[in-house]
């Protein structure tokens, strides 16, 4: 027992290292770090392809970093919630919730046509867990740009966010129905109905107390709790609800980013009585869980499944869709005079809910080892070529109105 003990303090040992390592490197060459985390996490998991030595087989193999990887997805999505403005969502405009709801519907499209064409014997499942994967979009690498050049008040930064923010919002949703459709396997159009209503009616309910009460919840646990009970509560809810969307046929991932919504308004004391944000301990817990989770996802990747062409068609043909896709928001946006083009890059890139999707898909037995790996490769080539794409559009507009 101490043995196992020790072994599971070094792997996730390991695995820190590495993931600070990947994201140092990736900080410098202007990229996420949570890529240099993935990347980190591919090479290691396929070191034995390079040097022949299977030291690194660990991160496949050990059961226990399974529950770390879930619990690393769990508070990635809390983070997401507890960022998602829904009163900012319903006051952004039209073009927002254009650009969004276009940049989820032409890649979910295009993802299936994919899927039809080049694996035209794979469960209606698969080829929707492979559809879904590409809705997503990374609001970090938005957010940076934006930040660095000064633009995130501009009319096409308000676009952005708020269309990334409605994006994920989507995307959870779908991510809940496919899951419920994957659970009940080839699902009737009645039985597709009843998942569909049922992951609305979560949303919405959620949702709806998230918007409508997290203020309340938040005073309530801020002022009239203990200091010493606020943390189990935010642990409970966050759980809570992750296990109330699964228990009712959905996703863990979307009952983890209602609890972020819900716990928004919550205030904590650290130990000199300074009070903070709930962000701040979810923040913290995200520092070890989160690596976890990124440099796990990249170990699952199999190299070798690409010596097989089919498959690298796969992953040129959801790159491709993934890119043509979310340029398609270019068209959506009604404002005149608005930087399109900017838009549309900046939708490009995928990364945490993406991943997440991904993942649900592989844990379920939907998603291949290969398919999967497709996937994550499509990350991380969209997410490291778009942040100077995006800067090159912005300031190409910028310099042709000066």
């Amino acid at each position: 027992m101490a043995t196992d003990s020790l072994n599971v303090l070094l792997a996730i040992a390991i695995i820190l290292l590495a993931a600070k390592a990947g994201e140092t490197v990736a900080k410098k060459l202007g990229d996420p770090g949570l890529t240099g985390e993935l990347i980190m996490g591919i090479l290691l998991g396929n070191f034995w392809l390079i040097g022949g030595w299977r030291f690194f087989d660990f991160l496949r193999e050990m059961q226990l970093l399974n529950l770390f990887e879930a619990f690393g997805a769990i508070v990635l999505l809390v983070k997401v919630g507890l960022h998602t403005d829904l009163r900012a969502l319903v006051k952004v405009g039209v073009s927002s919730f254009l650009v969004a709801t276009g940049g989820v519907f032409a890649p979910l499209v295009l993802g299936f046509l994919v899927g039809q064409i080049l694996l035209p014997e794979a469960p209606v499942a698969t080829k929707l867990f492979l559809a879904v994967s590409l809705c997503a979009t990374s609001m970090a690498v938005k957010l940076r740009v934006l930040d660095e050049l000064k633009m995130l008040e501009t009319t096409e930064g308000r676009i952005i966010i708020g269309a990334a923010m409605a994006d994920d919002v989507i995307t959870l949703t779908l991510l809940g129905i496919v899951s419920g459709m994957a659970v009940g396997g080839e699902v009737s159009y009645a039985g597709l109905g009843i998942i569909l209503i049922v992951s609305l009616l979560f949303f919405i309910a959620v949702g709806a107390v998230g918007l409508r009460y997290n203020l309340v919840f938040g005073d309530f646990v801020t002022r009239r709790l203990a200091e010493s009970l606020k943390i189990p509560v935010v642990v409970t809810v966050s759980l809570g609800l992750a296990l109330l969307a699964e228990s009712v046929g959905l996703n863990t991932a979307l009952g983890a980013f209602l609890a972020g919504l819900l716990l928004q308004n919550v205030r904590l004391k650290d130990f000199e009585y300074k009070e903070h944000g709930v962000e701040w301990f979810v923040g913290v817990a995200g520092w070890i869980l989160i690596p976890i989770f990124f440099v796990k996802v990249g170990a699952e990747v199999h190299i070798e499944s690409f010596f097989d062409l089919k498959i690298v068609l796969v992953g040129l043909g959801i790159t491709v869709a993934a890119i043509l896709g979310k340029l398609f928001c270019s068209v959506c946006v009604v404002e005149k005079g608005v930087n399109r083009l900017a838009i549309g890059v900046a939708m490009i890139p995928r990364l945490e809910v993406g991943l997440i999707t991904a993942t649900v898909g592989k844990n379920m037995g939907v998603l291949s080892d290969a398919l999967y790996s497709s996937i994550v490769v499509m990350v991380v080539l969209t997410s490291l070529s778009t942040p100077s794409l995006f800067k090159a559009s912005l300031l190409r507009r910028k310099s042709l109105t000066i």
